[in-house]
């Protein structure tokens, strides 16, 4: 049954909800939900439910768990509602059209969240185990981390500064997005161009990319306009980066960039038709331990690894994961080594939120 296991972000249970248990600190809780297929009723019969003696346990439905009003342990409900990705949770339809998106980049749909996040943020206290919005849109991408920063961000902000600050939060997080997005671009783009500046005697520079990035778009269109400064014609070959598909709308956001599929992508790194790979992140790990980024760049970066050819992760600092353990992959995002990159581009002074 390990297909039917799900993981979800953590949740950090602090000492006044605790109600004295856990010594009266915080803990951090890694919370997971399986699914127990329905049409395999002997199962329930099958699993033991072990505790203390002073626990009681029991099984119920989801309904009926959510309805629940008796003191459990201290933020179950809401440990569920992580662990499931908030699929159980009552939410604006914009905010389920927004989690469905499938074609744009983590920068890109933090800045949405923020908007969502502000739009919908009521006043008022939040009841027992009960999620803000910005919590809850967190959790519908949690392999996103430029979202789950930004709105833990949100929330830290509204909670010090009160709901009648909220177009202000809002201003200065998507300033700080915005800002630190180009930070990003330009050390990417300062990186790309003396690479391609290296090539001065040969007459084509060809940058290979995969799925769709807003940042990577700003550096390749900047590679592409800076062609006066470089002797060599610069070329954007694109990975048509399914399932999905995103490469070929990037390949239609950069000016006479080509599109192909994975595979012959993959074969021109082998024959030596691509110069660089450079591709985005959803997510750096702290101590070099793996970037997160969409499935199939791992394999991608061992095919570069082989054929000699850098491949470059470009992030900011709103990327950066602070927990000692990777986020919740969903299932289109994967943990990739971060030896297997020539260079992850991150600002040197970002630090983690």
């Amino acid at each position: 049954y390990d297909h039917l296991l799900k993981s979800g972000l953590h949740v950090d249970v602090a000492r006044e909800n605790s109600k004295g248990t856990f010594g009266g600190r915080m803990i951090r809780v890694y919370p997971f939900a399986l699914t127990l297929p329905s049409e395999d009723s002997s199962l329930l019969s099958e699993i033991e439910m072990r505790g203390t003696e002073h626990d009681e346990m029991k099984f119920m439905t989801i309904n009926d768990f959510l309805r629940m009003n008796l003191q459990c342990v201290p933020s179950l409900k809401r440990a569920f509602h992580h662990a499931t990705f908030g699929s159980h949770l009552d939410l604006p339809q914009e905010v389920r059209d927004w989690e469905k998106d499938r074609v744009n980049g983590a920068a890109y749909l933090a800045r949405k969240a923020v908007d969502l996040a502000a739009a919908h943020t009521q006043n008022g206290e939040l009841l027992t185990d009960e999620l803000s919005m910005a919590q809850s849109i967190a959790i519908l991408r949690p392999s996103m981390v430029p979202i789950v920063n930004a709105m833990n961000e949100f929330d830290q902000r509204i909670t010090h500064e009160g709901c009648g600050e909220i177009d202000q939060v809002r201003y200065e997080l998507l300033k700080s997005l915005t800002d630190e997005a180009n930070r990003c671009v330009e050390l990417g783009y300062e990186l790309l161009l003396k690479m391609c500046k290296s090539k001065a005697f040969s007459t084509e520079f060809v940058i290979g990319t995969f799925s769709r990035s807003s940042a990577l778009k700003s550096i390749l269109k900047r590679i592409i306009d800076s062609s006066d400064k470089v002797s060599a014609k610069v070329r954007v070959v694109c990975s048509q980066s399914t399932p999905g598909d995103e490469g070929m709308l990037m390949a239609i956001d950069i000016p006479s960039a080509s599109c192909i599929s994975d595979d012959e992508f993959q074969q021109q790194i082998l024959d030596g038709k691509i110069d660089v790979v450079i591709v985005g992140a959803d997510c750096v790990l702290s101590d070099e331990n793996g970037i997160v980024n969409k499935i199939g760049t791992a394999e991608l970066a061992f095919v570069c690894k082989q054929a000699g050819v850098p491949i470059l992760s470009s992030a900011d600092r709103w990327k950066l994961w602070s927990d000692i353990y990777c986020p919740p992959l969903e299932d289109i995002f994967e943990l990739i080594p971060s030896e297997l990159f020539e260079h992850v581009l991150v600002p040197k002074d970002a630090k983690q939120r």
